[in-house]
């Protein structure tokens, strides 16, 4: 818990209190009602809010207590409700709400309301959920510490002076300081999973893909995900189950099935004294060298030597372009936005500054209205594209993160879940590195190369170090494969599952998911058998391959559903080749046939024909004539000129 502002009781209750299941259990049993815990929650927010500054705009008292009232209404008629039923939300301030201002805490966008509701915000009021307000950021999401917002600064609520982290800095104080149950952000380099270490809560980023990015303000569009935050994991996969999915204003959206995360969580009675057996775990060593605090690493590793005790089998990793993730996310990020920004110019979005023309109406909109780390962003961005450095920088850029891919895909392959710190040190003074921007950057080297590589992760508290008037939380990072956010969520083994079955439904369901797994064992057997016999067949049968009109045959790959060549498709192509060469010949007997019954040439035959029976004529009837000198050689020339036939050319 964290520790109590002076002069004040504000966090009175404990953190099981406030989870989503027992939230809900309570409500459907009448235990409590939505408008006693929102009045508990608004209370609470009313206190903190001063010493935290979490929000930018906090919804007004009647319009949560009239949501509040409605859904208690429809408990009382027995009425279907939400899994997110009297849950209050905040909202990062870059995400849109169509009833409350989104400036993306931008100066450039103050009073800006959007007329439409974000899809997580949308898919979050189906659920039941009601939005306490709107938290702060840094602005347009650039930035580790908060202290970038055009509004105000936050403060972390374990230590008021530090940083709760950034971007989502304010979602996630607000998280830990209990103003609200779980709270959205968004994660481009970093932005949900540093504020949850800093802060000492859950904080969740997705696939790339799996939750939509329509009603999100863009940073850079390759890399942004609305992340979630909570006070524990199950808070977290609900949250994440809710806004998760296809959605069709979103073309970066996948269409793949989202799973119920909530039936993968196992009540702690049910868990043995190893459920994590068989599960394989890689450390990151590149994450626990230099750089790091020593009381980060050494919390991070007391985490998984824990992970051992729960029967984890623990190997490190080695991930040698992990430290080029920072130099190619920070021109990659920046290109982008220096594109995504450009559109508030003061005409089509933003406060607008008058000029006298349309340059300086432009120049001087975007001088006011952005905050020195945007321009700055910007024109590195702008630099990276210029076309005498796109290759050198941004193409580069891409390559690497082509290689990061790569990378964590192979690690991926021989571990299920990866670990890191979240970030090399806990929370920092506000104001200390303001003024270093390079050693700000640096601070989001564990988080970039998740974003690089579109995969998700999980950042759960794993300790505390000593610092400033107490202790400060530590968070350490679980990577899984793409949509495997199951997997981060609860790492659990198929004998755990099975026990699960038995406890929760009796011995027949544990049967039936028994016979089920035996029948796909049997399938899969047979299917590899098949496998095997097509490729001895192509093994044999290599030599016999045909090479059929100068094409040569497909790939052994290509050629067969297992692979590999069959007898059957030998037989079908011996048959067309046999059918080719007999086409061809009646082809070649046809065309020597209208040769020789054409016209053309049947009168060329003809013509022949004549002139060599007139010749024959003239040369057997003529006399011959004999005279002296030069008339006697005239004659016998003519005679000879005569006598040889006439050739003529049709």
């Amino acid at each position: 818990m964290p520790p109590l502002i002076p002069g004040s009781r504000l966090f009175h209750r404990s953190a099981a209190a406030l989870q989503i299941l027992t939230t809900r259990k309570s409500l459907l049993s009448r235990q409590t009602s939505t408008v006693d815990l929102a009045k508990s929650f608004l209370d609470r927010l009313r206190r903190t809010e001063p010493h935290l500054n979490s929000f930018l705009h906090v919804s007004p008292d009647e319009a949560i207590l009239k949501q509040a009232e409605e859904l208690d209404n429809k408990i009382k008629n027995n009425e279907a409700v939400g899994p997110l039923a009297g849950v209050l939300v905040g909202v990062k301030d870059n995400i849109c709400t169509y009833d409350m201002p989104s400036t993306a805490g931008s100066r450039l966008l103050e009073n800006y309301r959007p007329p439409f509701d974000a899809t997580a915000v949308r898919k979050l009021r189906e659920s039941g959920a009601i939005v306490v307000g709107k938290t702060n950021l840094d602005e347009f999401g650039m930035g580790s510490t908060t202290e970038g917002s055009g509004y105000q600064v936050t403060a972390n609520p374990w230590d008021l002076s530090r940083v709760p982290g950034g971007s989502s800095g304010g979602s996630a104080a607000a998280v830990s300081a209990r103003q609200c149950m779980v709270a959205l952000g968004s994660d481009t380099g970093g932005s949900v999973r540093q504020p949850a270490s800093f802060c000492g809560v859950v904080g969740l980023k997705p696939t790339y893909g799996r939750v939509s990015r329509y009603g999100l303000v863009a940073y850079a569009s390759s890399l942004d995900v609305i992340g979630c935050f909570g006070s524990s994991v199950a808070d977290a996969g609900i949250l994440l189950n809710s806004i998760s999915g296809h959605d069709k204003f979103d073309a970066t959206s996948s269409k793949r099935e989202v799973p119920d995360y909530q039936s993968q969580f196992v009540a702690i009675d049910y868990l043995e004294s190893k459920p994590l057996k068989g599960l394989r775990v890689g450390v990151i060593r590149e994450t626990l060298e230099n750089g790091v605090d020593s009381e980060v690493i050494s919390s991070v590793r007391d985490a998984v030597s824990h992970l051992e005790e729960l029967g984890c089998t623990v190997t490190e990793v080695s991930l040698p372009s992990f430290s080029l993730g920072l130099p190619a996310y920070y021109i990659l990020a920046l290109s982008e936005s220096s594109s995504n920004l450009s559109r508030y110019d003061g005409v089509r979005y933003g406060k607008q500054v008058p000029g006298d023309e349309l340059n300086s109406l432009y120049g001087d909109s975007r001088a006011q209205g952005f905050g020195s780390e945007v321009k700055m962003r910007i024109l590195m961005g702008t630099y990276a594209l210029s076309a005498g450095y796109y290759d050198a920088y941004y193409k580069r850029a891409q390559q690497v993160r082509t290689i990061i891919r790569s990378s964590f895909k192979e690690a991926l392959d021989k571990n299920d879940i990866l670990i890191s710190p979240a970030a090399p040190s806990v929370a920092y003074k506000i104001g200390e590195k303001k003024n270093d921007p390079l050693a700000m950057y640096a601070g989001d080297i564990m988080t970039v190369n998740v974003n690089l590589a579109g995969l998700p992760a999980l950042v759960l508290p794993c300790g505390f170090v000593e610092g400033g008037s107490g202790s400060l939380p530590v968070g350490f990072q679980m990577i899984g494969a793409a949509f495997d956010e199951g997997r981060d969520l609860s790492p659990v083994t198929d004998k755990l599952w099975k026990k699960f079955y038995k406890l929760q439904f009796g011995a027949d369901s544990t049967n039936t998911v028994a016979k089920v797994k035996e029948r796909e064992e049997a399938t899969q057997k047979s299917l590899d058998r098949i496998k095997q016999r097509y490729q001895e067949e192509d093994a044999r049968n290599k030599s016999r391959q045909v090479q059929f009109c100068s094409k040569v045959p497909p790939p052994s790959k290509k050629r067969s559903f297992y692979g590999g060549t069959s007898v059957p498709w030998l037989m079908l192509l011996a048959c067309c080749c046999q059918q080719h060469l007999q086409h061809k010949k009646w082809l070649l007997k046809k065309a020597k046939l209208e040769f020789i019954n054409s016209r053309e040439v049947k009168n060329i035959a003809a013509m022949k024909n004549k002139v060599v029976h007139r010749n024959h004529s003239v040369s057997s009837t003529r006399k011959p004539i004999v005279n002296s000198g030069f008339a006697a050689s005239s004659s016998s020339s003519s005679s000879s000129k005569i006598t040889k036939p006439i050739q003529r050319r049709f």
